[in-house]
């Protein structure tokens, strides 16, 4: 028996897995840290009322962090599985458009000008969805935004915003402590936010959840090509720039919280797709807790790997995440569908 085909028959188990993994891996995120804190201590603190050093530290601190984490991780996972079904690319991921090569040139200029860590952040995020809204205009100078032309299109604003952002890099004064900087938000990591700032992205983010799922049916036909998703009375044009728009908008998020953080978007798709097969409203809902699972479960290890040093989560999920997707290209799992 298929492994999606027993999922199907015992749904609540797969439900109860993931919730009970993203429960551990979210309080052990807590409690882990530069200091430790135990887990008696870290349900106290949720639990109390009373405020001591322990408690603020887990309700101003690390569960922010933590919440941050896990929107990272479903965004990008979700992006990930939007970008595969429109572009038809098994190797497609939130990047493979530009939007990292327009997020690192935003967050360098802002770096560059010496502007804090809340406009560098904003810098990235409007780098990132103008990078994607290039990419998808330039497609259309073929005619139509063929998922040929729109990864062609993506390989030619990303050499191009590149260039630019090497180039910022090395006229900018005070080079070696800018560019220290910029190489370490290119490798990624969550950054602290406060509650005002997560709100807000939280609001972001549920909504853009409820539009992917809405765009479920356009999905699941996309994939099949344009000529038979128009035999079926989809409008492909308009349904491929509202997906890719979402998606753009979810990386967009991710990159704002975290800088770049690769391999998230690629293999978590192809995890959730072997696990419950290709169904997209599946897809989707699933990824959202297999994207936070394995983005948590990564800045844990990130943490803790060189205690006291803190590795980019970046490097973590590259070092996870490829050797994991070669040996699902290598193994080529009999029954896989895309």
């Amino acid at each position: 028996m298929k492994l999606h085909h027993f999922i199907e028959r015992h749904t609540w188990l797969l439900w109860l897995t993931l919730v009970l993994c993203l429960l551990m891996v979210f309080v052990l995120n807590i409690a882990i840290g530069p200091v430790n804190i135990p887990l008696s201590t870290v349900l106290h603190a949720f639990l109390s009322s009373s405020k001591n050093i322990d408690s603020t530290i887990i309700l101003s601190i690390r569960l922010p962090v933590a919440l941050s984490g896990i929107i990272v991780g479903a965004s990008l996972g979700v992006s990930g599985a939007i970008f595969q079904a429109i572009l038809r690319n098994p190797l497609a991921d939130p990047y493979i458009l530009g939007i990292s090569a327009g997020a690192a040139l935003g967050a360098s200029i802002a770096q560059a000008l010496l502007f804090s860590s809340i406009p560098v952040s904003l810098s990235a995020f409007v780098g990132a969805i103008a990078a994607m809204a290039m990419v998808y205009l330039l497609s259309l100078s073929s005619g139509s935004s063929t998922p040929l032309y729109l990864i062609l299109s993506g390989v030619a604003i990303s050499a191009l915003l590149g260039s630019i952002m090497s180039f910022v890099m090395l006229m900018s004064n005070a080079m070696q402590i800018r560019i220290y900087s910029i190489m370490l938000w290119l490798m990624g990591g969550i950054k602290e936010t406060g509650w005002h700032e997560l709100i807000f992205i939280s609001a972001a983010f549920i909504v853009l959840m409820v539009l992917a799922l809405l765009t479920v049916p356009y999905l699941d036909i996309l994939p099949f090509g344009d000529e038979k998703a128009s035999s079926l009375g989809v409008h492909v044009e308009r349904a491929r720039l509202l997906s890719m728009t979402i998606a753009a908008l979810l990386a967009g998020i991710a990159v704002y919280l975290s800088g770049l953080v690769g391999f998230v978007g690629l293999v978590v798709p192809h995890i959730t797709r072997l696990v419950i097969g290709p169904s997209h409203k599946r897809l989707i809902t699933v990824s959202i807790f297999v994207g936070a699972i394995f983005l948590l479960f990564s800045d844990l290890i990130a943490r803790t790997v060189l205690r006291p040093i803190e590795v980019p989560v970046g490097i973590i999920t590259s070092l996870i995440g490829a050797p994991f997707f070669l040996y699902l290209l290598l193994r080529a799992y009999k029954g896989y569908k895309f």
